[in-house]
């Protein structure tokens, strides 16, 4: 016995006509009166007297009407309460950024996007980039906001949220902190301090360097705010997103675009392979369009 049977039986009766039942279930009287039989031949007895020109309902169809009636409500309430299960991915967004929201004003969208969707369930986690991009691969996180550069050769699709660029970080009592800009090539000579080599700018920063023409001489690797201590006191240098240096307003330290530049966008990703539900489409097409022009 299906539950299509059920309310192709139901609606037989209540229609009072084969063909009025069929148009109410949009479907064929013949499928109508297949699906009738089928569940006579399950239970064994006739529910539809078909000797006379009209059919009518046996005594046993009278009785198992009551009970399909029953059957049908039952699977209703059934489903309802499955409901919120179903809905639930819907609803749940789970976004792993790198912790630069506020170097790129990146906040209020989120505030914005959750106040005009109050039903999404929104998660954001603030990782580096290893754990980001591991949380990424293992479904942890439904969208992410990174480097552009983090996403190439991935199967990723990347939407443009903010741009940057890599800049040369120097104590402001350096001979070229003066420069309005600085070519890589003047800068061959230096000691540098990177970020870890597990991001994408520490890889981006050795390559650069060697296709100006030098390997770089890395002292050591560390984040931004130790970086920013060490060139303070004149360790050495460093090559950075120049907003994610700019945010901590460093007395002493000169930030210097390179010539010519080299762009550092911030993008937000989704893989391409994976279902995309509601509450992925909803941020994808307005989390961050009023910050596109950044």
């Amino acid at each position: 016995m299906t539950f299509e049977q059920l309310q192709c039986f139901i609606a037989s009766v209540e229609e009072k006509t084969f063909f009025d039942a069929a148009q109410s279930l949009y479907i064929s009287q013949s499928s109508l009166s297949k699906q009738i039989m089928k569940l006579e031949q399950e239970l064994g007895v006739m529910l539809w007297d078909r000797s006379r020109r009209k059919a009518g309902l046996t005594e046993a169809g009278n009785i198992f009407y009551q009970d399909a009636l029953i059957l049908l409500k039952q699977y209703s309430q059934a489903r309802n309460r499955l409901d919120r299960f179903r809905e639930e991915p819907q609803l749940a967004l789970s976004i792993g950024t790198l912790p630069i929201l506020t170097q790129y004003q990146l906040t209020p969208a989120f505030r914005d996007f959750q106040a005009a969707h109050p039903d999404i369930r929104l998660s954001l986690h603030e990782v580096e980039e290893l754990e980001l991009m591991e949380g990424f691969e293992k479904g942890i996180y439904d969208l992410v906001i990174g480097r552009d550069a983090m996403f190439y050769g991935t199967s990723c699709q990347t939407q443009f949220i903010a741009g940057d660029e890599l800049a040369a970080v120097l104590e402001s009592g350096h001979p070229l902190a003066a420069k309005s800009r600085l070519r890589l090539e003047e800068l061959k000579d230096e000691d540098f301090i990177f970020m870890n080599p597990y991001t994408s700018i520490y890889n981006l920063c050795v390559i650069r360097c060697r296709e100006a023409g030098f390997s770089p001489r890395i002292l050591r690797t560390a984040r931004v705010e130790s970086i920013l201590s060490a060139v303070l006191i004149g360790e050495g240098i460093s090559l950075l997103a120049g907003n994610s240096v700019r945010i901590f307003k460093p007395e002493h330290i000169a930030v210097i675009p390179l010539a010519p530049e080299i762009p550092l966008p911030v993008v937000l990703a989704r893989h391409k392979g994976r279902p995309v539900t509601r509450a992925m489409e909803l941020f994808w097409n307005t989390g961050f369009h009023p910050l596109d022009k950044l």
